[in-house]
């Protein structure tokens, strides 16, 4: 059985994996813009620490070393904003590769 695509419903030849070739329908998402979404969900979370205040977050409570702990809450800054970068590197980098297959599939 011959696979579709779920907009135009055309048959999908067998070395089409990111794009349909008839209507540009981009038929999976790829794994680094599910991992660079998480990250920016992370980054979230973190900013939503920071805004609470790391210095009232329980990290010197005995779980963590008292010298790392003091250094995650004098980074904190580069721990939120290195998160929502990365998360926005990877998403990015997955929309080229999409739009680099797209380019392909219209050039042929």
């Amino acid at each position: 059985m011959a696979r579709r695509c779920p907009e135009c419903y055309a048959e999908l030849p067998d070395d089409v994996v990111w794009v349909c070739p008839v209507c540009r329908y981009t038929l999976r998402t790829p794994v680094a813009a599910k991992a660079g979404l998480a990250f920016m969900i992370v980054g979230l979370f973190l900013l939503g620490a920071y805004v609470y205040g790391p210095d009232r977050l329980p990290l010197r409570s005995g779980v963590l070393p008292t010298d790392l702990a003091n250094l995650t809450i004098a980074n904190f800054v580069l721990m939120v904003l290195g998160a929502f970068g990365l998360g926005i590197l990877l998403v990015a980098a997955a929309a080229l590769k999409i739009r680099s297959e797209q380019a392909r599939l219209a050039a042929a």
